[in-house]
């Protein structure tokens, strides 16, 4: 099983600094946050931290065609994948945090299917449609890459059944849930398919609460809605879940340094989201959690990061540590 992590690009600093410290960890794939009403500019970061992590695979995580048109996506792919010498994932959804926290819709499911068909239109030179748009055909090849299709809800994951190089799940860890996800998505040999839970060490819900607060609303916020019984969502969890959304802040989005969107949620809904949205607790939860991932049959684990301004670098250490400690991770020399 392969192993990643999505970084929170608040400082070229500490972006550079979490990449190295995940590259010698023996992390695969180090990704960042794309939600520039709260982090830096995905792309920016991507660049540093292929540069800091000169032997990792990078990425978005993860673009969409609301506010970046797909021909924009396809020429930064392409570009990144130059510059990178072939280490870019893609990563592509309808859009939640930069396309709400703007008041804007995200796309449905039809459109990013076409979006991905002008994206490797553009690529081979042919040009491709997209909406009321057009890219016209230049005759110029350029690199692709891989693309991963980021899904909650089912339609999106059957996307990636036709669509794409695989899956990329960030819902529920249900098990019910993400069984439904992958096998909707169809992956065959030499198809990825990961799995975006948020991460976190400690031990008991206060602690976690602490330590990833901010980000697990945000993960909820994108994750739980449409039908939320099909979701795995309790019934009496789903009015707290409606007043969450209701009332959620994107101009605080996952920001633990201004956790703003945490106080508005209430406990019980808190400790439902970090048993059901991330993998935390002792080494035999850990490894009891992954090994239940691997024989499912994900490919990959990208472990989200929520943890406060300053405190990622060393975050990713101890998770390293223990991800060594328990056989899945090589460090680097």
């Amino acid at each position: 099983m392969k192993f990643g992590i999505m970084l929170l690009p608040r400082s070229l600093e500490e972006t550079k600094a979490v990449a190295a410290a995940g590259e010698a960890a023996g992390f695969e794939w180090i990704s960042n946050s794309d939600s520039p009403t709260v982090y830096q500019e995905s792309y920016i970061t991507q660049m540093a931290i292929a540069q800091a992590a000169p032997s990792v695979k990078i990425g978005p995580m993860v673009s969409h065609v609301v506010i970046r048109h797909p021909v924009i996506i396809a020429n930064l792919w392409a570009t990144m994948q130059e510059f990178t010498d072939g280490r870019l994932i893609g990563t592509i959804a309808t859009g939640n945090s930069a396309a709400r926290g703007l008041g804007l819709k995200p796309s449905k499911v039809s459109e990013l299917a076409q979006a991905i068909e002008a994206i490797e239109g553009y690529w081979a030179g042919e040009g491709g449609k997209f909406l009321d748009s057009e890219i016209p055909k230049s005759g110029i090849k350029r690199r692709s890459c891989p693309i991963l299709i980021s899904a909650d809800g089912p339609k999106a994951a059957a996307l990636a059944a036709t669509h794409g190089d695989g899956l990329l799940y960030g819902g529920t860890l249900e098990p019910e849930v993400r069984k439904r996800r992958l096998e909707a998505a169809k992956i065959t040999e030499g198809r990825e398919a990961w799995i975006a839970p948020t991460v976190s060490l400690r031990e008991n819900h206060d602690d976690v609460r602490d330590d990833l607060g901010a980000m697990v609303v945000a993960m909820a916020n994108r994750a739980m809605r449409a039908d939320l019984s099909e979701r795995g969502v309790p019934p009496e969890i789903q009015e707290d879940v409606l007043e969450m959304r209701r009332v959620y802040d994107y101009g605080f989005h996952a920001d633990n340094t201004r956790p703003k969107n945490t106080g508005l949620i209430s406990e019980r809904l808190t400790n439902y989201l970090l048993d059901t949205l991330c993998i935390w607790g002792d080494e035999e939860r850990f490894k009891r959690t992954i090994d239940e991932l691997d024989a499912e049959g994900w490919t990959g684990i990208m472990f989200i990061l929520g943890q406060a301004e300053g405190l990622q670098e060393q975050f990713v250490r101890d998770l390293g540590a223990r991800l060594q400690k328990l056989g899945y991770l090589t460090p680097r020399s």
